[in-house]
């Protein structure tokens, strides 16, 4: 192909462009494939892997002046470096994930108490069921991290990222290991913090529901308790997460730069800093 395009007088390294774009790219589609904000699962696949190479054409265009001068062909190279892309890219969409997973979290806690939790709808991100509130938190959650410029955020890290990891270098695993495993238990760990944060105020107007329900039960026993029960805890959840919105904003809000933030570190850890 380079043959050919000397021929036609054009002195463009076509096989070093292609390689050098595509390593770019194939990171990018593997955060792509995970983050569920950016392309979720009801998006065609033809238009994720547009928007992939869109945001990677972004860092081509900043990347390609600190390339090397050549580029190996050797296809065993290339597979690995392909499957390190993959690697990064998938440990990067993940860290950045966690947060609206916690939010589902607590969704599916708050209707497990509400006792409705057997009524399931379709995440269209996720490609998932989830109970009514974990589906709602879910979506309100990508709402805030939007409207906090989350996605600003990220893609600075993503982009800083090509910085941190270069494309031919390999990251530093055996040094960063076990901080990022131990890094990422703690995040996992926060994401369930978030969860119960988050789901609290409810499992506490539920609770005190169920001790009136009781003293109820106690005084006039003819009272069917348990089939009045469900609807006394569904509007007290409902009524309680209302309440609990503004909490819910500000939680998502400090969560959305703490992700950010600790992006960067996974980052890091992955270059053995």
């Amino acid at each position: 192909m380079n043959e050919i395009m000397q021929k036609l007088g054009i002195n463009v390294n076509l096989s070093f462009m292609l390689i050098f774009a595509s390593l770019i790219w194939v990171r990018m589609l593997a955060i792509v494939t995970v983050i569920p904000f950016l392309f979720g699962k009801p998006v065609p696949k033809i238009v994720r892997v547009g928007g992939s190479m869109v945001l990677a054409a972004f860092a081509y265009k900043h990347l390609i002046t600190s390339a090397p001068p050549t580029i190996t062909e050797d296809m065993l190279v290339l597979s690995i470096l392909y499957l390190k892309e993959i690697f990064i890219g998938l440990i990067i969409g993940f860290g950045a994930g966690l947060i609206f997973y916690g939010f589902e979290a607590a969704g599916q806690m708050v209707d497990n108490q509400r006792g409705m939790s057997i009524a399931r709808v379709l995440i269209p991100e996720l490609g998932t069921q989830s109970s009514l509130i974990g589906t709602f938190l879910f979506q309100f959650s990508i709402v805030i991290y939007l409207t906090a410029g989350g996605h600003h955020l990220f893609l600075n890290a993503v982009y800083g990222s090509y910085q941190t990891l270069p494309l031919f270098e390999f990251p530093n695993i055996a040094s960063g290991f076990f901080p990022l495993m131990e890094f990422f238990i703690w995040l996992t760990g926060q994401t369930l913090v978030l969860s119960v944060q988050i789901a609290a105020p409810v499992i506490i107007a539920i609770l005190i529901a169920d001790i009136i329900l009781g003293v109820a039960n106690r005084i006039a026993p003819q009272i069917n308790v348990w089939e009045l029960g469900f609807n006394v805890k569904g509007y007290f959840g409902i009524l309680a997460l209302f309440w609990a919105i503004t909490l819910i904003v500000d939680q998502m809000e400090h969560y959305t730069f703490l992700s950010s933030r600790e992006l960067v570190r996974v980052i890091e850890m992955l270059k053995g800093q």
